[in-house]
C-alpha cells in the first residue's frame, strides 16, 4: 500500500459547481417538488467533487472509492440556479481520506456533511468484483440445474 501523505494532503479540496437543469429536480421522486433539486442529484455532485479532490493524484493504478457519506440538505434549490459544492480533505489516515462538503446556491447554503472514500488499487478491487460475479454465476448455473 502507498503512504497516502505522499500525494494527498489536508486542507486539499476542489468545487464543482452545476446549474440546476430539470433532469436533476425531485420530479421523479415527490411529486410537488418537480421544480426543486433533488438531493440525490446534490450529492452525486459532492461525490463529483470528492474524486476530483482524489483521484487525480494518485498513481495511475490507485483510485478513491466511497465508503460512507453522512449529508444534510438544508435548503431548496429551484431550477435554473446554479449551485456550487465545495469539498476540501479534513483528514488522512492509512487508507482512508475524509472531507468536508459544503453547498450553496445563489441564496446561501444548501447543505453541508462529511464524505469518507477509501484508497484502493484498481486492479485488485476489479477482480474481487469478478470474483464475486462469477460465484454469483455459477450459483445461477447450479439453481438452474437443480429446478430443471
Amino acid at each position: 500500500m502507498i503512504n497516502l501523505n505522499d500525494y494527498l494532503s489536508c486542507g486539499q479540496n476542489a468545487i464543482v459547481q452545476n446549474t440546476v437543469k430539470d433532469t436533476d429536480a425531485s420530479s421523479k421522486y415527490i411529486t410537488p417538488f418537480r421544480e426543486l433539486l433533488a438531493s440525490p442529484k446534490l450529492l452525486h455532485w459532492a461525490i463529483d467533487a470528492s474524486v476530483d479532490a482524489i483521484d487525480p493524484y494518485l498513481p495511475e493504478d490507485y483510485a478513491s472509492i466511497g465508503t460512507s457519506i453522512n449529508f444534510t440538505h438544508t435548503a431548496p434549490t429551484s431550477v435554473g440556479m446554479t449551485v456550487t459544492v465545495h469539498v476540501k480533505i479534513v483528514e488522512i489516515t492509512a487508507q482512508e481520506v475524509t472531507l468536508d462538503i459544503k453547498a450553496w446556491d445563489e441564496q446561501g447554503e444548501i447543505g453541508y456533511g462529511t464524505h469518507k472514500r477509501m484508497i484502493v488499487q484498481t486492479d485488485l478491487v476489479l477482480a474481487k468484483a469478478k470474483e464475486r460475479t462469477k460465484n454469483i454465476s455459477s450459483r445461477r448455473i447450479l439453481n438452474w440445474a437443480k429446478n430443471r
